[in-house]
């Protein structure tokens, strides 16, 4: 399992469209933060964990060739989905590659809900349905949207209350108007040079 720290900071840098908190939430419930998990469906489902991303790409490849669907890396990505995305089974356990192929799901998710009118929160949960079934209802029937709303409570946290409030800005004094003497720049603008006749 990744540190929820430096993996939400490689998330707002591989994948600024998509809030880090976003991801951190779908990453934990897809694959409990393992950069390197695979996630076997059907009738015989596994999850392995392999030791290097080395190791994953070749019990991947096994498990493909033997005819099974998998899910692979942190967003647990599914090999049919790895042409469309840009991935090799390689990189789709690379985490900044998976997290920006995490948030380009997402993201046409969203763009299907709010084609079907959906907008807000309505419009992100009907993404996350999709993002887990690539259906608009059965994420959410299944159980994996709620799943994924309370993991978000738990990699992000409510912020903290300050110990100390900071005291309110002081008044302006009186001949600043306008107050711009607290003002972190000051604009001069300087009447123009004279040119010589």
């Amino acid at each position: 399992m990744a540190d929820l720290a430096a993996l939400s900071a490689l998330a707002a840098a591989c994948a600024p469209q998509v809030a880090p908190a976003t991801l951190m939430a779908i990453t934990q419930v897809e694959s409990g933060l393992d950069p390197l998990a695979i996630g076997v469906n059907g009738p015989h489902r596994a999850a392995l964990r392999p030791r290097s991303a080395a190791e994953a790409a070749a019990a991947a490849r096994r498990l493909i060739a033997e005819g099974r669907d998998v899910d692979l890396g942190l967003g647990q990505i599914n090999q049919r989905n790895l042409g469309s995305l840009g991935l090799s089974l390689e990189a789709a356990f690379d985490p900044c590659r998976n997290l920006a192929a995490s948030a380009a799901v997402l993201q046409a998710g969203y763009r299907r809900a709010r084609l079907a009118g959906a907008a807000g929160p309505a419009a992100l949960r009907t993404a996350l349905s999709f993002y887990n079934t690539g259906h608009p209802t059965r994420g959410l029937r299944n159980g994996y949207v709620a799943k994924v709303v309370a993991a978000a409570a738990r990699v992000a946290p409510a912020p903290v209350e300050p110990a100390v409030r900071p005291e309110p800005p002081a008044a302006p004094p009186a001949w600043d108007v306008f107050a711009r003497a607290r003002a972190r720049a000051v604009f001069v603008l300087t009447p123009p040079a004279e040119q010589p006749s």
